[in-house]
């Protein structure tokens, strides 16, 4: 598998277009970020149950995400009020930041990320340069840039609650609805890099008792 091509063509591994001398992208024609996968799918049912299970919590994220979106939709086309559907859905998310992603980030990084870090080094599906990055590095990446979003918004949001002056609270409510639409395009992102192209990757260079021991730590 060319390294190269993989960073023209798969989400996660766009990240050294100057490196490799490719010419960057237009803004006006971007890449899809959520094009298919330029690694081998694998079917949920032949992942191992200790990836299955990232990918389950995956789902669970992703239905939590949906609804965020929805009530952070309709704050805004309801002049910032903050009824109790926007409330419990702002709550929901903010709590699985701090609670559900949290831990799962946690257990991919002592688990599978340093294994299948290793792998992606040794069989040349890095970056270029002194310091060769690889996919995990980037999801890496994702897990700080997420839990840093999430503080910001609901900074934002503190702040705002807490103005007087209708201007200012209009324009500190605006900048928490951008943070939070950051958040849900971030992890949509994310684990569609994890569960496309990373748990894949994994299932052809981690062998099958490795995957049942990481499981068991």
């Amino acid at each position: 598998m060319n390294a190269e091509n993989l960073n023209n063509d798969d989400p996660i591994k766009r990240f050294i277009m100057k490196e490799t001398g490719n010419d960057e992208m237009s803004p006006m024609d971007p890449p899809d970020e959520f094009a298919p996968s330029t690694v081998e799918p694998v079917p949920y049912e032949d992942m191992a149950p200790f990836l299955q299970k990232f990918i389950d919590e995956h789902k669970v994220c992703i239905n939590v995400l949906n609804d965020f979106e929805s009530a952070l939709n309709n704050w805004k086309s309801n002049g910032w009020i903050f009824n109790e559907d926007v409330n419990k859905s702002f709550k929901s998310l903010f709590s699985f930041l701090d609670n559900n992603a949290t831990i799962h980030n946690k257990n991919e990084e002592k688990t599978l990320f340093p294994l299948l870090h290793k792998r992606l080094i040794e069989t040349g599906e890095h970056s270029s340069g002194d310091e060769p990055k690889t996919a995990v590095d980037i999801l890496e990446d994702d897990h700080i840039k997420i839990a840093q979003l999430g503080s910001l918004c609901m900074n934002f949001l503190g702040l705002g609650s807490r103005l007087e002056d209708k201007k200012s609270r209009e324009i500190t409510f605006e900048l928490a609805y951008e943070q939070g639409k950051t958040i849900v395009e971030t992890m949509r992102l994310h684990i569609f890099g994890e569960d496309e192209t990373l748990f894949p990757l994994a299932m052809k260079l981690i062998s099958k008792e490795e995957l049942i021991e990481m499981e068991a730590s």
